[in-house]
This record gives C-alpha cells, sequence and structure tokens, in this order.
C-alpha cells in the first residue's frame, strides 16, 4: 500500500536507481535519450497522479468531517437556523425553528415563504431585509415579534448573512435567537432607572455619582442649579479639581477613605457653589460596589442645613442669654447669705443659721445647674475642642469633690475616695475633665438615698486611667442606661428627666469622647449605681502639653 508520501518516494527513487544500473550494467543496450526522458516522466506522472488521489482522499474525508460538524451545529443550535434560496423561499430549517412555527416534517417548510408563517405586516419586514442582504452581500441584523399558539408573544433578535457560490449570492442564512425576557428586563430596568432619577432630580439634596478616579459619572439637576453648568458637560470630568480648586486635596483624600475602609464618612463642612455665598452643608459619602464586593465608585449626598446651624446658634444665644440673667440674681442672693453667716449683720442663733445654709445650698445647686446648662450649649459651639495640659489627677478629684460636699451633707451623704494610681499625673483638658468628674458625682447626689456613702474609686489599666462613682440608688433599667447620656430622652421615667443632670451627663459624655475615652452607667438589682468612664493617660493632640502644678 503506497499509503504514505515516503513510501511512495522511496518507491520512486528505487525504480530510479534500478534503472541507472541497468544501464551500466547494459551498455550494448539499445536505448536513446528520448526513450529515457519519456522513461522518467512516466515515473513523475505516476507519482503525481498517487499524489493527487491520496490528496483527493484527504479531502473527502475532510470535507465529510465538516458536514458532520455542520449538520451537528445545525440540529443541536439552541437558536434558530434557516436557510432561503435568491428568490427568498426556504430551503430548509433546524428543528428548534420548525418547534417555533409548529411543523412537523422538514419538508413542511420547503419552498414555503414567510407570508406562510408571519403576519403580512411582519412578513414584509423580513423581505426587505433579506433583499438588503441579497443585494449588498453584507451582514444585517434586525428583530422582529411572534406570536404562539399559546399566545405568548416572543422577541427575537435575527442576523442575516448571504449565501455564496463562487461570486454569485444564491441565497441568505438566518440566525434567530429569543431575546423575550432580556426585552422585558431591559424595559423593567429602564422603568426602575427612570424612577430612580426622577427620585434622585426631585430629592432636596444634591446628588452625584463618580468612578475612583473621581470621574462624575451620574448627577442630579440640584448640582446642575448649584454650580451653573449642564450635566452633559460634567460627565467624565472630575469636576471637583475643574471647579473647586481649593478643597481638591481634601476631597481626594476623603475619597481614598472611601475606598481603603468600604465604609461610609460623614461630614460637615462650609462650601461656595457658584457665586453663592458660603454655606453650611452635610456631606455623606459612602462606596459603590461590584458584585466581587470592590468598590467601584463613590456616591456622594450633600444636603444644606444653614437653617438648621441658624436655628441652633438662635437656641444657644436665647439660653446663654438666659443662664446669664439668672446667674446675676443667684450670685447676688448667695453674697447675701455669706454676709449674713459671717455675722456682719449681727449674730444668728442656730435655726436661722440652718435656715440659711439651706437656702445657700439651694443657690449653690442652682448656679451649678446654670453653669451646667450654659456648658452643654456651648460645647455645641466648640466643635469638641479640647487643651491638653497635664496635671494631678487625683488632687482634681479629691479638690472637685471638697466643691460638692455642701450638697451631700443637706441629704446626710458622706464621699470615700479611694485611688490606686501609682502615677497620678495624666495629660487631658483639665477644665472639662473637671466638669465631667462634677456631673457624674453630682448625679450621685442627686439620685442617692439619703444617709448613704459615695465611693469614688480611681485605678489604672494599661495606659488607661478609670473614674468610678458608685452610690446606693433606685435601680436603673437597661432600656433607660442605653439613653442615659443622650441630650433628649424620650422615657417617662420622670426622675431622670431634670434638666441639670441630663445636660450634665450629656456634657460628660462629649467631654470622654473628645479625649478618645468611653462613658458607661451600670445599676445592679441591689440598688447599687456605678457611673464612670475610663480615658487615656496621655492625650493624643497635635498641641504640646504644658503641666500645671495643683
Amino acid at each position: 500500500m503506497l499509503y504514505k508520501k515516503s513510501h511512495r518516494k522511496f518507491l520512486f527513487y528505487t525504480i530510479f536507481l534500478l534503472f541507472i544500473i541497468w544501464f551500466i550494467a547494459e551498455p550494448a543496450a539499445s536505448i536513446s535519450g528520448k526513450d529515457i526522458c519519456f522513461l522518467v516522466l512516466m515515473l513523475l506522472l505516476l507519482q503525481a497522479l498517487i499524489e493527487k488521489k491520496h490528496l483527493y482522499a484527504k479531502l473527502s474525508i475532510k470535507y465529510k468531517n465538516q458536514s458532520e460538524l455542520l449538520n451537528n451545529l445545525f440540529l443541536n443550535c439552541p437558536d434558530l437556523v434557516y436557510r432561503k434560496d435568491s428568490n427568498l423561499r426556504y430551503k430548509d430549517c433546524n428543528p428548534v425553528m420548525r418547534a417555533m412555527l409548529n411543523l412537523d416534517t422538514q419538508e413542511s417548510i420547503f419552498n414555503k415563504t414567510d407570508y406562510d408563517f408571519y403576519p403580512k405586516e411582519t412578513a414584509k419586514i423580513i423581505r426587505n431585509y433579506d433583499r438588503q442582504v441579497l443585494q449588498s452581500g453584507r451582514i444585517v441584523s434586525y428583530k422582529i415579534e411572534k406570536n404562539q399558539p399559546n399566545g405568548e408573544n416572543k422577541i427575537y433578535e435575527t442576523l442575516l448573512a448571504p449565501v455564496t457560490d463562487k461570486k454569485h449570492i444564491t441565497g441568505v442564512i438566518g440566525i434567530l435567537r429569543d431575546t423575550t425576557q432580556f426585552e422585558a428586563l431591559k424595559e423593567k430596568m429602564f422603568i426602575q432607572n427612570a424612577q430612580l432619577e426622577s427620585i434622585l432630580n426631585n430629592m432636596p439634596y444634591i446628588i452625584y455619582m463618580k468612578d475612583c478616579d473621581g470621574k462624575l459619572i451620574f448627577a442630579n439637576k440640584n448640582l446642575e442649579k448649584e454650580i451653573g453648568i449642564a450635566q452633559n458637560k460634567l460627565l467624565g470630568v472630575n469636576f471637583c479639581q475643574k471647579y473647586f480648586k481649593d478643597e481638591f486635596a481634601e476631597s481626594q483624600e476623603e475619597d481614598r477613605k472611601v475606598i481603603n475602609t468600604k465604609a461610609s464618612i460623614v461630614l460637615e463642612k462650609q462650601l461656595k457653589f457658584s457665586d453663592k455665598m458660603k454655606g453650611w452643608y452635610q456631606i455623606t459619602k459612602s462606596p459603590i460596589f461590584d458584585h466581587k464586593n470592590n468598590v467601584v465608585g463613590i456616591i456622594v449626598m450633600i444636603k444644606n442645613f444653614d437653617s438648621e446651624k441658624a436655628l441652633e446658634a438662635r437656641k444657644i444665644n436665647l439660653v446663654s442669654t438666659i443662664t446669664h440673667d439668672l446667674k446675676t440674681p443667684t450670685n447676688a442672693q448667695l453674697g447675701a447669705m455669706n454676709i449674713l453667716l459671717d455675722g456682719s449683720l449681727g449674730e444668728l442663733n442656730k435655726d436661722q443659721k440652718e435656715m440659711v445654709e439651706l437656702s445657700k445650698n439651694s443657690n449653690i445647686y442652682m448656679k451649678n445647674m446654670i453653669s451646667t446648662i450654659l456648658s452643654a450649649y456651648k460645647s455645641e459651639d466648640e466643635n469638641d475642642a479640647i487643651t491638653p495640659v497635664i496635671f494631678n489627677f487625683y488632687e482634681l478629684v479629691h479638690s472637685t469633690a471638697k466643691e460638692i460636699t455642701n450638697l451631700a451633707i443637706t441629704k446626710q451623704q458622706n464621699i470615700v475616695i479611694f485611688s490606686r494610681l501609682f502615677n497620678e499625673e495624666i495629660q487631658a483638658d483639665k477644665l472639662q475633665i473637671k466638669r465631667a468628674v462634677m456631673n457624674l458625682l453630682g448625679n450621685a447626689i442627686t439620685y442617692g438615698f439619703e444617709k448613704t456613702d459615695i465611693i469614688i474609686t480611681i485605678n489604672e489599666l494599661d495606659n488607661d486611667v478609670i473614674f468610678n462613682v458608685i452610690n446606693k440608688g433606685y435601680h436603673i433599667s437597661d432600656e433607660k442606661l442605653k439613653e442615659i447620656f443622650e441630650k433628649y430622652k424620650t422615657n417617662e421615667n420622670a426622675k431622670f428627666n431634670k434638666a441639670s443632670t441630663g445636660l450634665g451627663l450629656y456634657l460628660s459624655k462629649k467631654i470622654i469622647k473628645s479625649h478618645n475615652g468611653d462613658i458607661y452607667a451600670r445599676s445592679d438589682t441591689n440598688n447599687t449605681c456605678t457611673f464612670g468612664f475610663k480615658i487615656p493617660r496621655i492625650c493624643q493632640t497635635e498641641n504640646k502639653a504644658e503641666k500645671i502644678v495643683n
């Protein structure tokens, strides 16, 4: 078998070699050069015929394989496939299309036209596209709708391509894909996007989205209105870099924080849009995630709260005015009582002194309450600014307890201090910490039972200082403890709604939080209440602390 090309070559060269040997061995043989050339030519033709036959065999196998492959694709393709001749009559189609047209056999579609299967208007549209392909020889795509026997309306995306025979177009081949669900989903998404856009455009905030490079990908109409630039001119532009150069570096740092932490941030700052005056805005920046939980952008919501700022300022001014007006007569009364007690106007008997002392203590309590209210409202306008100094914490607690002892005496309470500090010096805002200590101690006196001890403990743990005030008082529920440090409380328990104590605890929380500490409250069923805080021994701040000698 001359199946392999190498075998055929070997045979050819063997015959040729034998011919040469014979020619040399038989020189007397009568053979001309013409005969030799003819013989060689015959050998070459023989090899060519063999090669050609072998090539035909290979091409036949390849064609058969390709035909089988195309036939398998045609029969098993999930899309609808058909072929038409140049007269736009169907020649064949795959089983999926036969099922769509509700045909039983392959012959049912042969030589039929689109008018046999589609409504007149639809068939006309299909034939127009078919003619475009026949005339131009280009691929064309379009969509058609087809009502199913069950009444369902389906949408098909069609791709048309020419069928060529050498240089002539002999027909068209079409592939239809069912896109009904995709089109329905796209319509639903379009409606949802329209609804979302309507909501975003009508919200009383500036809202925009940008990618991780800061380029704008969406902005509502409020942004257009504020900066006076059309949305189409903003899209794809880092508008903060272009229009807010002064705030760009800060904004970039905020964006990096959102991207790196994958968490939202809320800021309050002054901004100036277009030619308007600077205003106060609350800015919320939140990350946008993809399906792999990677941050792909940032959504920004900006709310103007100038009116809230103005209202808060009026409230602070009102409270400051009222408390200032109250302090003057209170101080005058305290001065008058001190004159009475020191005997400048004559000696008082025991009962008179006791009555004046009680009145004096009430006035001191009133003065402390006024100071607490004023401090709480002033702290709203000071942005938790602290001035750290180095001072003796134990001596601060001791002197504060001594100042407030007169209130404890009226309830026959005894203040006891236990300190386990090895190093009594801390770095913090001395005045603010004193306020917090005073408020917690005043709270314990106010709500503690009469004739009981109020215990102050001071401990240290690692780099923290821990301050606790423990007293005997009515049990506080867990629900109440959750909101006891809030400024505004809705709990109906009246004994915890006093203005001085409520604001005092709220102020204490602000002070401790500004020192990166924790404040807490506990209440046991055995009527033991504990209020305390934990702060770092060294307050982390850029300001250099000064040492204060008590």
